[in-house]
């Protein structure tokens, strides 16, 4: 799903960029005096805390966790070695710590909007436990600048990895929310919003999405197997990752999956595997026959089993079908709910790799974002334990964004991205929610109110 939202002006945007970029920058004439200090950032030590780290290990209490500048020197059990002299001592006995919360889904963009919305909207999700995003399609040009933010810490923010997006033409003539995504624009030839065809040049067409910034491809729809295939064999040539709806209609899951995709969105697209046509367009996308097509039919167990194989991850995105069967029922197929569950459900038991991301992360008029629903359905209508809820939107969701090497668990050399929690979150998945703090690149935030 490509949610629609409003977005800031593209020209406001290259203003303000530039403008940061010199601050950043300094002056040719600023000389030494602007050079960045050599001197050892301080550590902090958070010390006797029960720790989850992502990885699946049981809790285990008793945890010194050190933090140096944005990263984590450290952990280890209390008291085994000595503390570096000067730190600042935290003492979290009785609390827990969990990796910072990504959500490998979210549409921050689409039509203008001021910046302090976004501004709002990204410390909201970062008091709130959420470091990093997977945006899946919206206007390059504004989150190109709020990703550049984020990362220098000039704006409390989530890490924002984005998406360039592809479909076919017939797309650009459907949808009416293109045109908010690509202002100013010609629909369909935005590097970031492009339509693509047997005659186009696939390789331009990559370079130019990387060009935006965006990390990968986004397949969306009205795309053959043949495309899917070199669209994402060209895009890993260039150094990017492919993300792809379960389906990109008329391509199957299997398509998909064969192309070498890295992450599948959307659990209820698998349905289409064991229909007898795959449309044409993607309007009919969640309208499968989820009354007879067994979520356990050998030709979907033959995909998961070969996205298993090649690593693929599944994005599951349960929630955002729950409140749409709930909200418009007309809108999805019948029995949508129990079907993506059961498949979200086999798929883990068959080993596959499921991300938590939500198509929609919430607003700050919400009580949590949406990730905190998304990890509570995998729990209650997937079979995942608390812990391997934790997991897929920690350790997983790092996966999908391409950014494990430094986010997804609390370990030794990663980002300092932690959330501490009053209540233990390997009993009750729903114990995420009580945050006493959140610690984003070393510097400690809390949510409003605390």
């Amino acid at each position: 799903m490509m949610r629609s939202s409003r977005r800031v002006p593209a020209a406001s945007l290259v203003v303000l960029a530039l403008v940061s970029a010199a601050v950043a920058l300094g002056t040719p004439e600023s000389g030494a005096a602007q050079r960045p200090s050599r001197a050892r950032p301080p550590v902090t030590a958070l010390t006797h805390a029960t720790l989850v780290d992502g990885t699946g290990a049981a809790p285990q209490p008793g945890r010194t966790i050190l933090i140096q500048g944005k990263r984590i020197q450290a952990v280890f059990p209390d008291g085994a070695r000595p503390l570096p002299e000067g730190a600042t001592v935290e003492d979290l006995k009785g609390r827990w710590v969990i990796p910072g919360i990504i959500d490998a889904h979210v549409h921050l963009t689409g039509g203008p909007a001021p910046a302090d919305r976004y501004i709002k909207l990204l410390r909201w999700a970062v008091e709130h436990g959420v470091v990093a995003v997977r945006d899946m399609a919206g206007d390059d040009r504004v989150l190109a600048f709020f990703a550049r933010e984020a990362m220098l810490d000039e704006i409390a923010s989530p890490d924002i990895r984005y998406a360039a997006f592809m479909a076919g033409p017939t797309f650009f003539a459907e949808d009416p929310r293109v045109p908010g995504a690509s202002e100013g624009v010609m629909l369909g030839s935005a590097p970031w919003m492009r339509a693509v065809d047997g005659a186009s040049d696939i390789r331009m067409v990559v370079a130019e999405a990387k060009g935006t910034g965006a990390a990968a491809l986004k397949l969306y729809a009205n795309l053959p197997a043949s495309i899917v295939s070199a669209l994402t064999a060209e895009a890993h040539r260039q150094g990017m990752m492919a993300w792809a709806h379960a389906t990109v209609f008329p391509a199957k899951p299997s398509d998909v999956v064969a192309a070498g995709v890295d992450v599948l969105s959307h659990a209820p697209y698998l349905v289409w595997e064991a229909a007898p046509r795959v449309p044409q367009d993607y309007t009919a996308r969640a309208m499968g026959d989820f009354e007879h097509v067994r979520p356990d039919d050998p030709r979907i167990l033959a995909v998961l089993d070969s996205m298993k194989a090649r690593g693929e991850i599944l994005d599951a995105t349960l929630h955002v079908f729950e409140e749409e069967a709930a909200r418009t029922p007309d809108r999805v197929g019948k029995g949508i709910v129990a079907w993506e569950g059961a498949v979200t459900r086999i798929a883990h038991e068959r080993g596959v790799l499921v991300d938590a991301g939500t198509d929609g992360m919430g607003s700050p008029e919400d009580t949590v974002p949406n990730i905190y629903r998304e990890m509570a359905s995998l729990v209650h209508d997937a079979g995942f334990t608390p812990l391997e809820a934790i997991g897929a939107a920690t350790r997983v969701a790092a996966m999908a964004l391409g950014i494990s090497a430094t986010h997804g668990t609390v370990s030794p050399g990663k980002m300092a991205d932690m959330v501490v929690l009053s209540a233990d979150p390997a009993e009750d998945i729903e114990n995420t929610r009580d945050i006493v703090e959140v610690w984003k690149h070393g510097k400690k935030y809390a949510p409003e109110g605390k």
